[in-house]
Order: C-alpha cells, then sequence, then structure tokens
C-alpha cells in the first residue's frame, strides 16, 4: 500500500529493516511458532483458539477469523488507527531511520509546525513540571499529599504548577518560542490585548497522546472557586478533546507487555491517578462528563469489553447513560460499575481500599439492565400506580432488544419488580414492537390500559382547580408523583384557605404536565361533566383500594411473626370488605 508522491524505495527498505515478527508480537503478546509460522489470538477481534498467523518470511500476516491481511505497515495501521503516513513515521522511528522530508509533498509548513508546536508543549509540560517542586507550589503539593497522590505517580504523570500568568510566557521565549507559537498551541490566551498562561495558578496534568507527545493540559484550580474547578486546553493543531482519551498512551504501553481485556471508562485525571497508583492499570478519562463518538471509535481500537465508571451524582448518572448508547453503538460490550452515594472512584479507594472498588466492577451491569434500574428510582414501587408506570417505561426499554431470549428475561425482570403478570408486560412489549414497526399505535392489554388512572386524576384536579367542584384531600389517590405534588398544593390552599392560583401551579410541578391538567381537552363530557368528574374519582378510589390490598398482601408475606400475620390479615379483611361494598368482585 502507498500513497502518491510516496518513494517505493523507501518503503522497502523500511520493511526490510523491520522484524514483522518483533513488531506484530509487541501487540499480541500469546504469538508463538508453530510450524513455519508464528500463531496467536487475534488482535482485531476477540477469540479464543488462535487463528492469527504471521509469516516472517513473506512479511506478511493474515487472520483466519476476521480476514484481516497485510504488511507491516497496515498491521500498524489497523492497530493503532492510523494513516498510512502516521504508521511510517512510526515504524522509521523504531527502525531508527529517518523519513524523507520529500514525502509529506507540499505539506512540508504543515509538518515543521506541527513539529514545532509539539517541541514547545514539550518544553511547557517540563517547565510546569519542575515549578511543582518550587515554594510557589506549596498549596499544589499540600493538595497532592490531602489526595493520596504518591511522587511516583506524579513523576509517572508528569504533574506540574502553573506559576502565575506571565511566567511560562517569559520562560518559553527565553526557550526561543514565538508568542504566537504560544497560542498556536493553546499553551498561553489572550484577552483584550493581554496575554496570560492557560493554566495560570493551577495543579497541570500534561495530555500525552499515543505517540508518547504532550498534546494538551487539563488544570485544576487550588482552593474554592466561583468557576469551573477544571479547565482543558482549548482545541488546536494538536489537540481535539473530543478525540482523545486522558491516559491511552500508558493502555498502548502496557499493551506490550501484557493482554488488556478491557477497559475502565471514568472521568477525569484524579479517579485515573487513583486507580493505577492502586493497581488496576487499564484506566482511561474521558476528561469530562460528555462521551463521544470519536472516543469511543478510539476505546474500540483496543479492546471490545469496557466498563464505564462515572461518578454517582446526577450528572455523572445522565452521562453514563449518555456514553452506554455511544459505546454499545460502535460494537462494544459495555458495562455500568455503578458507585455508592454519589461518590467516584478515587473516594472509594481511599475509604475502603482498591478491593471495594473492584467488588463494584465485578457486579457491573449492562446496558439494558443499567436503564432498568435508573427506571425504577424514578417511580415509587410501593403504590400500583408506580409499578404500573415503571412497566410502561420499561417496556420502552425492552423492545429495543434485538434478542427474543434478552426480551424474554428482561420481562420476567420487570414483572418479579413490579408484581404484574409476565403476560401482561409481555403484551405492553409486543404492542409497543408492533406500534414502531407499523407507527400505528397498537393496544393488546398491557399496562397502557393504566393510563386511565392519569386521565381521571388529571380531570379530578382541573375540575377542582378551576372551583368546579370541591377539593377533599385526594393526594393518596394520585398515581403519579407530579399529580402527587399538585394535589399537594390543593391541600395546602385548603387548609390554609388561600384561594387555588394556577400560575402558582407552574411552579409546583413541571411547565409541560401543569399545561397536562390546566388544558386538558374535556369536550367529550361536555353536558355531563359532573357525572364524569364522580366517575373519574371512583376509577381513582377503586385502584386506590386495590393497591392497598396488594400492599398489605406483599406485607403478610414479609411478617416476621404469627402475632404480626394476625394483624395484617385483619388489615386485609377489612379492606377486602369495603372493597366489595363498594365495587364488588374484584
Amino acid at each position: 500500500m502507498q500513497i502518491k508522491g510516496m518513494d517505493g524505495n523507501f518503503i522497502e527498505e523500511l520493511k526490510g529493516r523491520l522484524d514483522i515478527v518483533d513488531v506484530i508480537a509487541s501487540y499480541v503478546p500469546s504469538l508463538a511458532k508453530k510450524g513455519g509460522n508464528y500463531w496467536g489470538n487475534c488482535p482485531f477481534h476477540h477469540e479464543k483458539t488462535p487463528s492469527f498467523s504471521v509469516n516472517r518470511e513473506q512479511g506478511f500476516f493474515k487472520c483466519f477469523g476476521c480476514g484481516k491481511g497485510g504488511d507491516v505497515i497496515s498491521f500498524v495501521m489497523e492497530a493503532e488507527g492510523m494513516t498510512f503516513m502516521e504508521a511510517v513515521k512510526l515504524l522509521a522511528d523504531r527502525a531508527h531511520i529517518e523519513v524523507p522530508k520529500h514525502i509529506s509533498g507540499n505539506n512540508g509548513d504543515f509538518k515543521e509546525l506541527k513539529e514545532r508546536l509539539t517541541a514547545l508543549m514539550r518544553d511547557a509540560a517540563r517547565i510546569y513540571h519542575a515549578n511543582l517542586s518550587k515554594p510557589c507550589a506549596a498549596e499544589a503539593r499540600a493538595y497532592i499529599e490531602k489526595r493520596g497522590i504518591t511522587p511516583a505517580m506524579v513523576t509517572k504523570f508528569g504533574l506540574g504548577y502553573s506559576n502565575g500568568y506571565t511566567e511560562i510566557i517569559t520562560e518559553l521565549s527565553a526557550l526561543g518560542y514565538k508568542r504566537e507559537e504560544m497560542l498556536k498551541a493553546g499553551v498561553i490566551q489572550e484577552r483584550e490585548g493581554k496575554f496570560f498562561d492557560a493554566m495560570a495558578n493551577r495543579l497541570v496534568f500534561p495530555i500525552i497522546d499515543t505517540f508518547r507527545n504532550v498534546i494538551a493540559f487539563g488544570g485544576r484550580v487550588l482552593g474554592k472557586t466561583d468557576f469551573a474547578k477544571y479547565k482543558n486546553t482549548d482545541n488546536t493543531l494538536l489537540f481535539v478533546k473530543n478525540r482523545t482519551l486522558y491516559g491511552l498512551n500508558y493502555i498502548r504501553a502496557l499493551r506490550y507487555k501484557e493482554r488488556v481485556a478491557d477497559l475502565i471508562m471514568v472521568e477525569g485525571y484524579m479517579d485515573t491517578l487513583a486507580l493505577v497508583q492502586a493497581g488496576v492499570k487499564n484506566v482511561v478519562a474521558s476528561m469530562g462528563t460528555s462521551l463521544t463518538e470519536e472516543q469511543a471509535k478510539l476505546a474500540r481500537r483496543y479492546v471490545e469489553d469496557i466498563y464505564i465508571c462515572y461518578d454517582g451524582d446526577a450528572a455523572g448518572q445522565n452521562a453514563t447513560l449518555r456514553g452506554l448508547e455511544i459505546l454499545k453503538s460502535h460494537g462494544l460490550k459495555v458495562r455500568v460499575i455503578s458507585l455508592p452515594n454519589g461518590e467516584d472512584p478515587d473516594e472509594i479507594i481511599k475509604r475502603a481500599g482498591v478491593g471495594e472498588f473492584l467488588k463494584y466492577k465485578d457486579a457491573a451491569v449492562e446496558l439494558t439492565e443499567y436503564k432498568l434500574l435508573r427506571l425504577k428510582e424514578k417511580h415509587d414501587l410501593t403504590t400500583p400506580f408506580g409499578r404500573a408506570s415503571y412497566a410502561k417505561e420499561a417496556a420502552a426499554v425492552i423492545i429495543e432488544l434485538d434478542s427474543e431470549m434478552e426480551r424474554e428475561i428482561y420481562e420476567e425482570y420487570v414483572s418479579k419488580t413490579t408484581g404484574i403478570a409476565k403476560s401482561v408486560v409481555k403484551s405492553e412489549v409486543k404492542g409497543l414492537r408492533m406500534e414502531k414497526e407499523t407507527g400505528e399505535v397498537v393496544r393488546l392489554g398491557g399496562v397502557e390500559a393504566l393510563d386511565a388512572n392519569v386521565l381521571a386524576a388529571r380531570f379530578v384536579l382541573r375540575q377542582c382547580l378551576l372551583g368546579l367542584e370541591k377539593w377533599e384531600n385526594y393526594a393518596d389517590l394520585m398515581p403519579t408523583e407530579a399529580l402527587r405534588k399538585a394535589a399537594d398544593y390543593m391541600n395546602e390552599c385548603a387548609f390554609t384557605g388561600a384561594p387555588v392560583d394556577i400560575g402558582t401551579l407552574y411552579h409546583v410541578i413541571e411547565e409541560e404536565e401543569a399545561d397536562k391538567i390546566v388544558n386538558l381537552d374535556v369536550k367529550r363530557y361536555e353536558g355531563m361533566e359532573e357525572a364524569a368528574y364522580k366517575d373519574c374519582l371512583a376509577l381513582l378510589k377503586k385502584e386506590y383500594s386495590r393497591g392497598r390490598i396488594a400492599e398489605l398482601n406483599e406485607r403478610y408475606k414479609l411478617s416476621a411473626s404469627d402475632e404480626e400475620r394476625s394483624a395484617v390479615m385483619r388489615e386485609i379483611a377489612e379492606e377486602e370488605a369495603k372493597y366489595r361494598r363498594s365495587y364488588g368482585s374484584k
């Protein structure tokens, strides 16, 4: 494989200087000689039985599992996700020969600028690192010590400190770099004609690419602040944040020594350092909470299995869900490590050790299960309405599964979680799948029927909000959290004697739900609003009573003593008697 303008004699010389077995062995530790060829597990797809072959004499590799094959350059292109020119440069460095300048064609100026900026970033990193041992960095050293980061980790990751707003400009200028070059590299910024260090007065984390070049910096402000604690270098010729993973350079180096089975993706720098320091080497960071398509592609070049472990707070959990979808779309098998109480990996390790973190990794769940667990947090599963609402949303998750076996497993899971018959859950899933495929609304007797309770509750609330009916304490009858909040507001007005203000309702619950109550279409009830109100109220009371009986039955099953069971049984008998008097047979 060659490109226009490429010197064929140089390429042949390059390949002649390289031993294809040595090069590939650095990526495939299992490579071993059998007969005339070398065999190992293919680095491009998952396999248990080696089908990847390398022929030293012909300088050729071939996988009989996935079909990939070629020479040493095409191997590096595939393994590293590089262009032809990037692979040639990497292999030339390995062979200790210089790539002829004319190979770059008309891109000589671009290449020269890139090399100049790369050298500038390396020198900037050295300046920051040297600053860390100076008196000016006392606060930074105290922070590092507080976070439990050892001197060995500080050296390994090249941590540094930015000493003020202009010192980096002075020191880089003394090394012969121009201010324009500093701007292009992203080391400094300009505002209103003034130039300053982009990482001013911050603890600095060098961001290094897989060629071991410093391409950017991340900085953490020390002390309290009213702006973001972390900032990264702006996108430059060398650095595009959404195409970079922090720590990936160490994964590449690790892969030369041992097989990397999976990656753990965390949010930031300190989580990466803490895990690597604790002995968990296969860690990278997305440098924030927004995982991108490009970062997923990067990860896919190295592994097929990935664990995503973002912070346990709301922002982290939402980012986890987005990240899972992106990773899955790129063919990665993804699992979620869920951490408790909003903690991050660093906090877990400091509190309980790396063993505790690895327990959470072992308990990681895959995408569908994670979605269903997140849904449970949105619904009150102690009420029939909460369980029905959860089951309906869970069905919408299950229909995304292609495997019938997986759908069967999760239909069973939802049934056990909610107490709703599996046949009803399955019917809802089937209806939603048909609706998705045909674009037509399909009802097969699933949990969709329970939406009637929501409609009835909105009608009752609307009539009372408008003063058309007298409000009583109906909060327990409301089937969703938003409707219960609206009912609580009505209770408060009734208790204090304050007039009901529809405008206030829009502050009590989300605007969308308030609109559905206030602007409910009631044309179908025209002329018979009073009767409709009574019917809606009766439906809500009936469903509440049924839910109450179900809850008592659950309490009976969990009762620890005969005395407790007897007491619960009496409550069940009383509730069932009231139900029969009001509604007849269940």
